[in-house]
């Protein structure tokens, strides 16, 4: 067992909690939702409650953060084994975490009466949530480069050449989210988006991802 695997379940556990933020905004939501079809108290009023409207962005959204949190997971458990323990290496994975949960964070908003619209609000803060993905992905993926160990190929080649396509392809969705002002467009991205992610977990017994 390597110095970092001691801590290992520290960052996990900072990470879950990242996650967790990002899945009380669904529970949140889903509150939201019954009290208004119910027409139960809310801060706001009745004609402000009937204009609340969550949309498809923001949960689409949280469910593509969550999926690039997950792939962050397998990435700590891919090089934990080689990553030296040192204050440098803390940080360093303190502040890629603590990002994270600033994201999540930033997902739903937290008085939709201030943001009837949810697909406004994630306009509103688009860039920041994916601006920050991007750049902790790339992070990462430096990370993988240089701490991970090569695993040996066992599947079929056409495997590979279907997860390529989907990364090719989720990746440029990924980078051009940020700039799509659109909401029809930036809801084609996100379902793009959780296509490949729906991909790479079907060929994951295979490819390491």
């Amino acid at each position: 067992m390597s110095e970092f695997s001691i801590t290992f379940e520290l960052f996990l556990l900072l990470l879950g909690l990242a996650m967790a933020e990002g899945l009380a905004g669904f529970a949140r939501a889903f509150k939201l939702r019954s009290r208004i079809r119910h027409g139960r108290g809310t801060t706001a009023g009745k004609a402000d409650r009937e204009q609340i409207r969550i949309g498809w962005l923001v949960p689409l959204a949280a469910l593509v953060v969550l999926c690039h949190q997950s792939t962050f997971w397998l990435f700590l458990y891919d090089v934990r084994g080689n990553v030296p323990l040192n204050f440098l290496s803390v940080l360093a994975l303190l502040g890629l975490i603590g990002w994270y949960y600033l994201i999540s964070a930033m997902l739903w908003p937290d008085a939709p009466e201030a943001w009837p619209d949810f697909d406004a609000y994630y306009m509103a803060h688009r860039r920041f949530v994916w601006f920050g993905v991007i750049g902790i992905g790339l992070i990462a993926e430096l990370g993988r480069t240089v701490y991970s160990v090569e695993s040996e190929l066992r599947d079929p080649a056409w495997m590979y050449r279907l997860a390529d396509w989907s990364d090719t392809f989720g990746t440029l969705a990924l980078l051009a989210l940020p700039f799509v002002s659109h909401a029809r467009w930036a809801l084609g991205l996100l379902v793009l988006i959780l296509a490949h992610f729906a991909v790479s977990a079907a060929v994951s017994p295979w490819i390491p991802f």
